[in-house]
């Protein structure tokens, strides 16, 4: 056989590879779109990625990753709705109380959402103005 039939040959084999072998790059980065999808709290568009995935030839196994980072995603974002809300209803309730001149009562309404979500920049910001707020009183170790 001459030389430009194996070629021929070899370019027949190379495109029925291409057609049939799946493109992973495509396919990890289909999958690595719809996690950061997830992860940006966009559930709806995240689930649109992984239902087009399933059309692709990805394996079992990457569908399986995809859904489960999917899953724990949804759950960290509805954590963080959850906490965003009760920052915002705290946060004017700690408004409205000081509001009313009850700086104690702020304080109790901070500590009881710190006490649940935890503290960041914003609940010490608040704190901090409440404190700025507030009438200067000695605590009760302090008095003589």
């Amino acid at each position: 056989m001459r030389l430009r039939w194996w070629l021929l040959g070899l370019a027949l084999v190379w495109a029925l590879w291409l057609l049939v072998n799946p493109a992973k790059r495509r396919i990890e980065g289909q999958m690595d779109e719809a996690i950061a999808l997830a992860t940006d709290c966009k559930p709806r568009e995240a689930q649109s990625a992984l239902i087009a995935l399933r059309k692709t030839k990805a394996t079992p196994e990457q569908l399986q990753q995809v859904q489960r980072a999917l899953n724990d995603a949804g759950a960290a974002c509805t954590r963080k709705r959850q906490r965003d809300k009760a920052w915002r209803e705290a946060k004017d309730a700690v408004e409205s109380a000081l509001g009313a001149s009850s700086a104690d009562k702020a304080r109790q309404r901070l500590r009881a959402f710190t006490r649940r979500w935890g503290e960041d920049d914003e609940t010490r910001a608040l704190k901090a103005d409440i404190d700025a707020r507030s009438p200067e009183h000695r605590r009760a170790d302090e008095v003589e």
